[in-house]
C-alpha cells in the first residue's frame, strides 16, 4: 500500500502532470466563465465554436511549449553525453594506455546512453542529467573512493542492465567513472588527477578540460559538492612530507574548483579504510547493518551568514567526543568477547584512534586552512567510513610499545570474513544529497537569469499595461467616434435642400453629403487601436455608405446634367470645340456606357471655379464628391433629347476636320506626363540664367506632350487613323453615320496634319522666344552665368538637343510609315472593307499622297538653323562646341576683369584696339562668333558682350585716369600752374623747358594722347568728340578732350617747325608813325627794328630770339628829343608786349595789325606770322589747362 501511495504521489509530482491539470482548470474556466466576459459590452466567448477555438489555441500552445522544452532538454542531454563520450587524443606518453582503452570506446559510449536512457524513465519528479545534483570524488589513488561508493548502499539503475561495475573511462580523460545513481551523479575522478604525479603535465591538462566540461554543460551550478577521500593506511603510513603533498595536492584542487566553476560548495572529507586500523573489525563486529548505515563522524554547524565556523577546532572537540564515546563502548565489547587476543585489540583500539587524530589535523590544517590569499574552503564535515574489510591491519600502539622496549612485533591477524560497509549508506542518502542546494550558484550566471527574469517580468507587466491602455484607448476611441457620428447625423437631419437653381443646389447638397461622408472618415480616422474593442465601425459605415451613395446618384448628379444643359445653351455654345465637350459630357453623365472621368471631370470642375473660385472649401467638397461619383456605377439618366438634337445640329456646321483636330487636341493634352518642360530639360542652372519673357520662372514654361517626338509619333501619326476611322463613321456624340470616298478621306486627314503642324511650329516658335537670359546684377553674376553655359552639362545643350529631337519629325514620319505599312495580316484580317480603305487612304497621306509641301518640312526647316548646331558626324563636331569655347573664352575674360587680374593697361589695350578696329580681341571674336548664331542664342549671348564690354571700358577708363594723374596733371600743374601764358595775369612765366617738354611733338600731352587717347577720340572734327562702340564709351569729360585739343593747337602754332623747343618766325612792316616821333626802335632778345618815317621795310623776326637776353623793348624818340620807352622781361616778353599793344586781326589769319602806344606815342605795325597757324591771339593759349580727370 505504500509504495502504491508513493508512486501515485510521484506520479502527480510530475511536472507535465502538474501543467496538465493546471491546462484542464483553465480551459474549464473559459468553457464556464468565459461567457460572462465582455468587453466593452461584446462577449467574444459567447458562442461554442468560439471557447472551442481558444481551448484548443491555449493546449496547442502549451504542447508546443512542452515539446520545446524537452527538445531543449535533450539537446543538453546529448551535447553532454556527445561531450563526456567523445575519444580524445592524449599525449605520446599516454598512447600505450590509450590503445589499451581505444578498443572499449564504442561499446562504453553505447552504454553510457543506455544509461542515461534508462535513468529517465526510472525517475519520478526529475527527467534529465541536468536536473540532478552532481558531485566530485577526488583523493589521492588508492584512497579508496570507488570502493566506498560501491559499497554505500546507493541503487544504481544500470546494475541488472549494464552490469555492477560504474561506467569507466567515458569521459575526455578515459580515467573518470560515472556512477548513476536514483539520487545524484557521482564523478570519481582518478587520483592522479589530485596528486598528478605520474605525468603532470597530462594530468593537469584533463583536470583543466575535466573541470570545463562541467562548466560548460552546467553553469548555473556546475557541482552540489565535494567529496573528499583520504585513506587512514596513508595516514598511518605516509611520512610527514609525503602527508602534507597530499594536503596541498587536495588544497589546490579544490581551490582550482572555486576558480574554474565560479561557486561555492560543500566539501566533505572522507577518511576511508578505517578496516586497516588495529581492532577496527573486532570493535565494531557487534554492529547491525542499521547500525552499520549510521553515519560516523561530524558535520559542522554554519553561522548565520552561511560560512562554517573554525572547522579545526570544532574537529578537535569533535573527535575528542569520539574518542570518549570509543572508550565507554569498549567495556561492554570487552565484556562480551571471549576470544584474548580479540580483547586486547578491542581494548587497544580507542588508542589507536587517537593516535590517528595529530595527523588528521595536520592534514586538515594544511588542506582547509584559511588562507588570506585563497578562497576559504567550505568544510562542511570530516567523516570515518569503511567501504570493504581487506588487507593487513596497522597496529599503531604495538608499533609504538615495540620501538620503546625493543621488542618484536605481533603481527594482527588477516580479516577473513565477508567484506561490509561501515557507516557509508545514511552519511549519503542521508547527510551529503539533502544538502545538494547547499553549493552556491556562479554569480555571473545568476546575474545573466536575473536580468532575462527581470526583462521577462517586466515585459510581461509592460504587455499587461499595454493591453490595458489599448483597451482603455480603444473604449475612448470608440466612443469618440460614437459621439462624431451621432454629431454628423445631427448635421444630416438639419440640413436641407434649396432646389431653386444649380448653384443653391449644390451649395445646399453639401452639408447633406459631407456628414454621411465623415461618417465613413470618422472610423477609417480612427487607427487600428479602436479594434481592441467593440467596433461598430463596419456596420455604421456600411449604412453611411449607402446613404452618401444614394444621395450622389439621385441628387448630385441630376443637378450637374441640369448645368450641362444649361451650358449648352448659355455664352460657351458659342464655341464649337466647347459646345462638343460639353455635348460629350452630358451624355457621358446619361449614358454611363461612356463615362470618362478624365474628361467629364475636367469641364464640371472649370464651371464651378468660375463660379466658386473664391470659395476653395467649397470647391473642394464639390470636387471629392465628384471623384466618389465616378467612382459608382452609375445608372441611365433622362436627357433633354430636344436639346441634344440642337447641339448636335449645330455642330454638324463647324467642318468636320476642325472639329476632329479640336477633340483630339483637347483629349491628347489630359495627359501631362510627355510635356517637354523647361524646369526638367534646363535643370536648377537653367533657372538662375534665364527667365521666362513675362517674368515668370523659366521652369513653368512647357511644351505639351502632343507637340513632342512623342507626341507626334505616339499620339498624332499612330492615332490619327483611329481619328479619321471616327470621322468617317462619326461617332456617339454627333449621333450619326457618315461615308467618305477615298479622296475626301485623304482631304481630311491631310488637313487635320495641316493643322496640327502649324499648331507645332507655332509652340515651339513661342517656347523659344519665351526664353529670355536673365540680366546680371554684376561682373561677378556675369562670370557665374557664363561659367554655366560654357560647362559640358549647360543648360543650352539640352535645350537645343531637345529642339532637334522633338523638331526633326522626318525620321519620326517614316518610321511610323513603316509601321503602318507593317500592319500585321491577322489585325487587317478582322476589319471590314470600308476601314481597310482608310487605313490605305491614311498610308498614302503619310507617304506623300499630297503633292503640296510637306508641312513636316517645313516645321523642320523653321528649326534648321538651331538644329544644326547640335548635330555632329564622324569627322565634324557639333558648332554648338565651337561656341560654347567661345563662351569659355569670354568667360576667362571676364574672370580676369571681375577678379582684378586684368590690369588696367590690358583693360585700355583690349578697349583700344576693339574700338581701332585691330582685330584679336576676346570681345571682337565673340562677337563674330555669337552674330552668326539663330535666335535666341544671338541674343542671349551677345548680351554677355555688352557687360564684358561696360567692364573692359571702365577699367580702361581706370587705368587712364591713373596715367592722366600721375604722368600729366601732376607734372603739368606743377609746370604751368600760376604761370604765363596760362594764367595771364601771372607775373611768373612758364619756362620754356617746360613749355617744350609738355608741348612738342611728342611731349608729354601729345604723347599720352597719341599713344592712349587718340582712339577713343574723333579729332577730324572741329570739337574733338569722344568715339564709342556698341552704344557704349569711355565717358570721356568733354572738357579734358577740349584740353587736348587746346594742346594740340599750342603745338601747332608754337612748334610748327618741327622742332623740340617752341619757335615763332614773324614779319614786321611799319604801317603808321606818330608825327611827333622821330624814332620808333622794337628790340626782341636783341633783335632790333628801327623805324624813321621812311620807307616801309618789312624786317624778319623771330622768338625767342638767337641771342641776347630775353625780353622786348619798344622806345619813342620824340622831334623834340623826348625819348620814352616800354620793356617787358622774361621769355614770354613777347607776349606780354602784345597782351599789352592793340592786336587787331585781319582777313587773314596770319596777319595782324599791332599798334604800340607809350605815353601818348603810337606805332602801327602789320605783323605778319610765319603760319596760318601761330600764337598770336591763340585762344587755346588762353583757355587750356592741366587735364587732371577723364
Amino acid at each position: 500500500m505504500r509504495l502504491f501511495v508513493k508512486a501515485v504521489i510521484n506520479f502527480f509530482k510530475k511536472k507535465w502532470v502538474i501543467q496538465a491539470i493546471g491546462m484542464i482548470a483553465l480551459c474549464a474556466l473559459i468553457w464556464f466563465i468565459g461567457p460572462l466576459i465582455a468587453i466593452a459590452g461584446s462577449a467574444p466567448l459567447e458562442s461554442e465554436l468560439a471557447r472551442g477555438l481558444t481551448m484548443a489555441a491555449a493546449v496547442v500552445i502549451w504542447v508546443i511549449w512542452r515539446l520545446v522544452a524537452e527538445i531543449r532538454a535533450g539537446r543538453r542531454d546529448q551535447q553532454l553525453v556527445k561531450d563526456l563520450a567523445e575519444p580524445r587524443e592524449e599525449t605520446e606518453a599516454k598512447s600505450a594506455e590509450a590503445a589499451a582503452v581505444d578498443e572499449n570506446i564504442e561499446l562504453l559510449t553505447e552504454n553510457f546512453s543506455k544509461a542515461l536512457k534508462l535513468l529517465r524513465e526510472t525517475r519520478g519528479a526529475k527527467q534529465h542529467l541536468y536536473e540532478l545534483p552532481w558531485y566530485v570524488i577526488i583523493g589521492p589513488p588508492g584512497s579508496g573512493k570507488t570502493t566506498a561508493l560501491l559499497n554505500s548502499g546507493l541503487k544504481f539503475p544500470l546494475a541488472d542492465r549494464l552490469g555492477s561495475k560504474p561506467i569507466r573511462g567515458v569521459s575526455g580523460t578515459r580515467n573518470c567513472e560515472w556512477l548513476f545513481t536514483e539520487e545524484a551523479v557521482l564523478i570519481d575522478t582518478a587520483g592522479r588527477y589530485t596528486t598528478q604525479e605520474s605525468y603532470q603535465a597530462v594530468d593537469a591538462a584533463e583536470w583543466a578540460g575535466f573541470l570545463k566540461l562541467l562548466k560548460e554543460h552546467r553553469p548555473r551550478r556546475p557541482i552540489n559538492g565535494v567529496l573528499v577521500t583520504l585513506s587512514l593506511s596513508d595516514l598511518l603510513q605516509h611520512t610527514e612530507e609525503e602527508r602534507a603533498l597530499h594536503a596541498r595536492a587536495v588544497r589546490q584542487r579544490v581551490q582550482e574548483l572555486y576558480s574554474a566553476l565560479g561557486i561555492r560548495f560543500p566539501i566533505y572529507v572522507l577518511f576511508t579504510k578505517c578496516d586497516l586500523v588495529a581492532g577496527f573489525n573486532d570493535f565494531f563486529a557487534d554492529l547491525t547493518q542499521e547500525e552499520r548505515a549510521q553515519v560516523w563522524g561530524e558535520t559542522f554547524p554554519e553561522d548565520g551568514s552561511g560560512q562554517p565556523v573554525d572547522v579545526l577546532a570544532r574537529f578537535a572537540a569533535g573527535y575528542d567526543e569520539l574518542l570518549q564515546r570509543l572508550s565507554r563502548r569498549m567495556h561492554s565489547r570487552i565484556q562480551d568477547e571471549r576470544d584474548v587476543q580479540r580483547r586486547s585489540l578491542i581494548l587497544d583500539f580507542p588508542q589507536q584512534m587517537a593516535l590517528l587524530k595529530p595527523p588528521m589535523e595536520r592534514f586538515l590544517e594544511d588542506a582547509f586552512g584559511a588562507n588570506r590569499f585563497e578562497t576559504r574552503p567550505l568544510l562542511r564535515g570530516v567523516y570515518l567510513t569503511s567501504g570493504t574489510q581487506e588487507g593487513t591491519p596497522i597496529d599503531r600502539v604495538m608499533g609504538l610499545l615495540a620501538a620503546t622496549f625493543r621488542i618484536s612485533r605481533q603481527t594482527v591477524p588477516i580479516f577473513s570474513g565477508r567484506g561490509r560497509s561501515f557507516f557509508l549508506t545514511r552519511l549519503l542518502k542521508e547527510v551529503i544529497f539533502p544538502e545538494a542546494e547547499l553549493a552556491g550558484l556562479d554569480p555571473r550566471v545568476e546575474r545573466k537569469r536575473r536580468l532575462i527574469q527581470a526583462g521577462t517580468y517586466a515585459s510581461v507587466l509592460v504587455l499587461a499595461l499595454a493591453c490595458i491602455v489599448l483597451w482603455m484607448v480603444s473604449f475612448q476611441r470608440n466612443t469618440s467616434a460614437i459621439e462624431q457620428v451621432e454629431q454628423e447625423i445631427e448635421r444630416y437631419r438639419a440640413a436641407s435642400v434649396d432646389a431653386s437653381d444649380w448653384q443653391s443646389s449644390l451649395r445646399t447638397l453639401i452639408p447633406k453629403l459631407d456628414p454621411l461622408l465623415s461618417v465613413s472618415d470618422i472610423y477609417e480616422n480612427t487607427g487600428g487601436m479602436a479594434h481592441f474593442g467593440l467596433y461598430q465601425g463596419e456596420k455604421i459605415r456600411v449604412a453611411a455608405n449607402h446613404a452618401y451613395e444614394h444621395w450622389l446618384r439621385d441628387y448630385f448628379l441630376p443637378v450637374n446634367l441640369q448645368r450641362l444643359a444649361q451650358r449648352m445653351t448659355g455664352p460657351e455654345a458659342s464655341n464649337p470645340d466647347i459646345l462638343y465637350e460639353l455635348l460629350r459630357v452630358y451624355l457621358m453623365l446619361g449614358q454611363p456606357e461612356h463615362m470618362d472621368a478624365r474628361i467629364a471631370g475636367p469641364w464640371i470642375r472649370s464651371d464651378w471655379e468660375s463660379h466658386f473660385g473664391t470659395e476653395p472649401d467649397l470647391l473642394a467638397r464639390l470636387s471629392l464628391h465628384l471623384d466618389n461619383l465616378f467612382k459608382l456605377r452609375l445608372d441611365p439618366q433622362p436627357l433633354d433629347e430636344v436639346l441634344v438634337s440642337g447641339v448636335r445640329a449645330k455642330l454638324s456646321q463647324v467642318p468636320q476636320t476642325i472639329q476632329l483636330y479640336a477633340r483630339f487636341k483637347n483629349e491628347s493634352q489630359l495627359d501631362r506626363t510627355h510635356d517637354f518642360k523647361l524646369g526638367q530639360v534646363l535643370g536648377p542652372d537653367g533657372g538662375r540664367v534665364f527667365v521666362a519673357a513675362d517674368g515668370r520662372d523659366v521652369g513653368t514654361l512647357a511644351v505639351p506632350g502632343l507637340f513632342t517626338a512623342y507626341g507626334y509619333s505616339e499620339l498624332f501619326l499612330k492615332k490619327s487613323l483611329e481619328f479619321v476611322k471616327e470621322a468617317v463613321n462619326e461617332n456617339w456624340v454627333l449621333g450619326k453615320q457618315a461615308t467618305l470616298d477615298l479622296p475626301e478621306i485623304q482631304r481630311l486627314h491631310g488637313d487635320f496634319q495641316k493643322l496640327y503642324l502649324t499648331d507645332y511650329q507655332k509652340t515651339w516658335s513661342k517656347l523659344l522666344s519665351s526664353i529670355k537670359l536673365r540680366r546680371p546684377r554684376d561682373i561677378n553674376q556675369t562670370i557665374e552665368w557664363l561659367e554655366i553655359l560654357s560647362r559640358p552639362a549647360n543648360p543650352v545643350r539640352p535645350l537645343l538637343e531637345g529642339v532637334e529631337k522633338n523638331t526633326s519629325l522626318t525620321k519620326i514620319a517614316s518610321l511610323t510609315a513603316q509601321l503602318l505599312n507593317k500592319v500585321p495580316a491577322v489585325a487587317e484580317a478582322s476589319v471590314d472593307d470600308r476601314t481597310r480603305k482608310l487605313l490605305d487612304a491614311a498610308r498614302q497621306a503619310e507617304t506623300g499622297g499630297d503633292p503640296e509641301i510637306d508641312p513636316v518640312q517645313t516645321v523642320e526647316a523653321a528649326f534648321e538653323d538651331l538644329n544644326y548646331l547640335v548635330r555632329s558626324s564622324a569627322d565634324r563636331p557639333a558648332p554648338l562646341d565651337s561656341t560654347l569655347k567661345t563662351v569659355a573664352s569670354l568667360r576667362d575674360y571676364m574672370l580676369q576683369i571681375g577678379s582684378a587680374a586684368l590690369s588696367g593697361e590690358q583693360a585700355l589695350r583690349s578697349a583700344s584696339g576693339r574700338v581701332g578696329g585691330e582685330g584679336g580681341d576676346v570681345l571682337l571674336q565673340a562677337k563674330s562668333e555669337f552674330g552668326r548664331l539663330p535666335e535666341p542664342l544671338k541674343s542671349w549671348f551677345l548680351s554677355f558682350l555688352t557687360v564684358g564690354w561696360r567692364q573692359t571700358l571702365a577699367g580702361a577708363k581706370g587705368e587712364l585716369n591713373s596715367m592722366l594723374k600721375t604722368g600729366v596733371g601732376s607734372p603739368c600743374r606743377a609746370a604751368f600752374s600760376g604761370r604765363y601764358p596760362f594764367v595771364r595775369s601771372s607775373s611768373k612765366d612758364a619756362t620754356l623747358m617746360d613749355f617744350a617738354k609738355f608741348f612738342a611733338p611728342n611731349g608729354v600731352l601729345d604723347q599720352f594722347f597719341q599713344t592712349n587717347l587718340k582712339t577713343f577720340v574723333d579729332v577730324n572734327r572741329p570739337v574733338w568728340t569722344e568715339v564709342g562702340m556698341d552704344n557704349q564709351s569711355l565717358g570721356l569729360s568733354p572738357t579734358t578732350i577740349r584740353q587736348f585739343q587746346h594742346a594740340s593747337a599750342i603745338r601747332s602754332a608754337f612748334f610748327s617747325a618741327g622742332g623740340q623747343m617752341p619757335t615763332v618766325s614773324f614779319t614786321l612792316k611799319p604801317i603808321s608813325l606818330d608825327q611827333n616821333v622821330a624814332t620808333f626802335r622794337f628790340n626782341l632778345d636783341g633783335q632790333e627794328v628801327v623805324y624813321r618815317h621812311g620807307p616801309e621795310q618789312v624786317s624778319r623776326l623771330q622768338w625767342p630770339g638767337p641771342s641776347g637776353g630775353p625780353g622786348v623793348r619798344v622806345v619813342f624818340e620824340a622831334v623834340d628829343g623826348r625819348q620814352v620807352s616800354r620793356s617787358k622781361e622774361g621769355s614770354w616778353a613777347l607776349f606780354r608786349l602784345l597782351d599789352e599793344a592793340l592786336v587787331e586781326k585781319t582777313d587773314l589769319p596770319e596777319r595782324f595789325r599791332v599798334t604800340f602806344q607809350v605815353d601818348g606815342y603810337r606805332a602801327r605795325y602789320e605783323l605778319r606770322a610765319g603760319s596760318v597757324t601761330n600764337p598770336f591771339g591763340l585762344a587755346a593759349l588762353k583757355s587750356f589747362s592741366c587735364p587732371d580727370a577723364l
